[in-house]
């Protein structure tokens, strides 16, 4: 994988990238074992800020021209190591203890079920442009 990226820099298509969540410190993970729901890939929580592995790379994706991930944007994400893109599907949720969520698992066909936005978090300036250029920059992530 390539070097960590500097906050503010944008990611560009195709690049190899690991989510971590910010309060569990767990990195979006996936593997090739079956999802408890739809039998499809799994697709979890795991690791620390000390434990990662292969399994926590995924690729991004976008279907448009641009050259980086802009901010409304919808992207994929194809996990490095097996090659299946990150999906939900509403037809798969889970009962108790957590009631109403949904399943997101790995599958191997692109449909709007593994299209995905970041519909929030924090969004900071490209450290790649001069100020002038922060309106225009500032839509992407």
């Amino acid at each position: 994988m390539d070097a960590p990226c500097a906050p503010g820099q944008p990611i560009k298509k195709q690049q190899l990238i690991r989510l971590q969540h910010s309060i569990t410190r767990k990195w979006l993970h996936s593997h090739g074992f079956y999802s408890p729901i739809s039998g499809n890939q799994e697709v979890s929580a795991f690791g620390s800020d000390t434990q990662t592995d292969g399994g926590d790379v995924w690729s991004v994706e976008w279907d448009t021209k641009s050259k980086h991930w802009k901010q409304d944007a919808k992207i994929r994400l194809k996990h490095k190591d097996t090659g299946m893109l990150m999906s939900s599907n509403a037809n798969h949720r889970f009962g108790q203890p957590i009631h109403g969520h949904q399943e997101v698992c790995g599958i191997n066909s692109r449909g709007k079920d593994t299209e995905w936005f970041a519909a929030e978090g924090v969004y900071l300036p490209r450290s790649d442009r001069k100020a002038k250029d922060s309106k225009a920059a500032k839509d992407e992530l």
